[in-house]
């Protein structure tokens, strides 16, 4: 196993352990009828949903990333994810006044985190295919947004505009990765973006609200500020040092600390410093991804890694940001650490894409032809093992 894998899976696992110890934190709390019940609840839910993601990861890996092209396997992820999406809006469950999600009785599957995961494998596919004429503003831009829109608008008719932002976000840096014409696309970005926001946005009162509490949440009256307000009441309890695993639980009002707020629960009992180090895990772990994607065999490969690293490390620094107020709410999960099944169980699959691409590089190596010194030290050794041989002949 390579380095890069060993410390692929380092981050990961630790990123994932550290996610189990923080829901059974913040929601030791919860517990039905007040007896804490609900904190082995949700981290059996959550350890199961990890447990079902690294069997997609090890089967993603083992499958390998030349498997990964198939033209019926892609057509097959972008067709399940459609599928679940429509489902979702005729027979999914509303909560909070959003219809994300499909009772599957004990959990829930959320769609638009396997939508996220076809455009990956899609649009990495498509890029790859078309390597030769992707500079055109037909194959490179227009085609692939085409698709987006396809995927995306599902998405957005279930209220979920933050996966909308990772999506559009993980499909620009493609474009730009794959050598298109991205600075079309920012012009196409710039052009759109102001109808988009008015009508995503302006005229869609709890989101207009988002924006205005970001902008000064302590005189927001809606539900946004408030939110807001107590993470940064929950963050500046903690100070430096924190205090202490389970610490936050007393005085805590946070709402959706078990989810969306969950880092500002970890800044709290673990301090700036604590909070610190998770960055910069994920640091690590984008750095790692990008590093597997600049050693791909080819351009399908670095795309997987490179897809894959842009929507984990997206999802969550925005994450973080919120949490801290530097950026508008938008209700996107903290990978790995955050309670929500489908997100962890995605999270983790999308994990093994990049050791597929890792995998692959170990093969690479095994069968590259030799290098000069290589052919050099092979054919030294060979005529020392051939010498005595030529000297008995010749006796």
């Amino acid at each position: 196993m390579s380095w890069l894998r060993i410390q692929l899976w380092f981050l990961v696992l630790a990123l994932a352990g550290f996610g189990l110890v923080m829901v059974a934190s913040t929601t030791a709390a919860l517990g039905r009828g007040g007896d804490g019940g609900a904190n082995l609840h949700h981290v059996t839910i959550q350890a199961l949903a990890m447990g079902c993601g690294l069997i997609g990861a090890f089967a993603l890996s083992a499958i390998g990333v030349a498997r990964l092209r198939a033209n019926w396997l892609v057509a097959l992820v972008v067709a399940a994810a459609v599928g679940a999406l429509v489902m979702v809006l005729l027979t999914g469950r509303s909560i909070n006044g959003a219809r994300r999600w499909i009772d599957l009785g004990p959990v829930n599957l959320q769609p638009a985190e396997l939508a996220k995961f076809a455009l990956v494998i899609a649009a990495a596919w498509w890029f790859a295919r078309c390597a030769e004429s992707v500079r055109s503003i037909t194959h490179g831009v227009i085609l692939p947004l085409i698709g987006f829109a396809v995927l995306a608008g599902l998405v957005f008719a279930t209220k979920d505009l933050g996966s909308v932002v990772v999506m559009f976000v993980l499909l620009g840096v493609l474009i730009a990765w794959a050598g298109a014409s991205w600075l079309y696309f920012l012009g196409l970005t710039i052009l759109i973006a102001p109808m988009g926001f008015y009508y995503s946005v302006y005229k869609e009162s709890y989101r207009w609200e988002r924006i205005t509490a970001f902008i000064d949440p302590f005189n927001a009256s809606g539900p946004a500020g408030y939110h807001l307000v107590q993470s940064y009441l929950t963050i500046a309890g903690g100070n430096v040092s924190g205090t202490g695993l389970g610490g936050s639980a007393a005085g805590c009002r946070l709402p959706e600390r078990h989810t969306d707020f969950i880092y500002a629960v970890i800044c709290n009992e673990f301090g700036m410093v604590g909070g610190l180090i998770v960055a910069g895990v994920y640091l690590a772990l984008v750095v790692t991804g990008l590093l597997i994607a600049m050693r791909a065999r080819d351009l399908h490969g670095r795309l997987l890694a490179v897809g894959v690293t842009a929507m984990l490390g997206t999802q969550a620094f925005w994450n973080m940001l919120v949490a801290t107020g530097a950026v508008p709410t938008k209700g996107l999960t903290l990978p790995f650490i955050s309670y929500g099944g489908t997100s962890a169980a995605i999270c983790i699959a999308l994990i093994g894409l990049l050791d597929a691409v890792a995998r692959d590089q170990v093969r690479e190596v095994r069968d590259r032809p030799m290098t000069r010194i290589g052919a050099t030290v092979r054919s030294s050794a060979t005529l020392r093992r051939l010498r005595p041989v030529t000297e008995a002949s010749n006796a």
